[in-house]
């Protein structure tokens, strides 16, 4: 009986790996264009932004995106757009990888006359884990650190979106 069970796994593993034209590659491989929603790191920093994505390769993938904090009651009203590559070490659907990016942030910060307004640039690097299905769902975890104007910020974040 335990023979048969056995059995029954093992056909099915083999069923779906030879049945799934994808099985060799990983998601990144098949599904290259993607859009993303991200909270607080995508693009970094901002609260809420957009992202288009474009896996170059399985390990390389490029990103720019747009996006904003906007608090009125304190007077901040910043956007920012960024690109950024993350490369992944392994090539598995959900792995580590490793990033970095060019963030230009514009914006004013304060109320009345203590408003400060500008812009400015800086290299953001993170790291995270990043999933995506062969489906094209994709979703990540990432802590990304930025140095502006001489202060270091670090802030974790999420996203989450669909692969074509």
């Amino acid at each position: 009986m335990k023979k048969t069970y056995w059995l029954a796994a093992l056909l099915l593993v083999v069923q779906t790996l030879a049945l799934t034209p994808q099985a060799s590659a990983s998601a990144r491989a098949t599904k290259k264009i993607g859009l993303d929603l991200g909270i607080i790191t995508e693009p970094f920093p901002s609260v809420l932004g957009f992202s288009a994505s474009y896996n170059v390769a399985p390990f390389l993938r490029l990103t720019g995106g747009y996006g904003t904090v906007s608090v009125p009651a304190s007077g901040v009203d910043v956007t920012t757009v960024a690109f950024d590559a993350k490369v992944f070490p392994l090539d598995w659907n959900f792995a580590p990888f490793a990033d970095i990016g060019y963030t230009n942030v514009s914006g004013s910060v304060g109320a009345g006359s203590s408003s400060v307004k500008g812009s400015g640039a800086a290299l953001d690097y993170g790291f995270g884990i990043d999933w995506q299905t062969y489906l094209g769902f994709n979703f990540g975890v990432e802590y990304k650190l930025i140095t502006l104007s001489g202060t270091s910020t670090g802030l974790p974040g999420v996203y989450f979106g669909w692969f074509f």
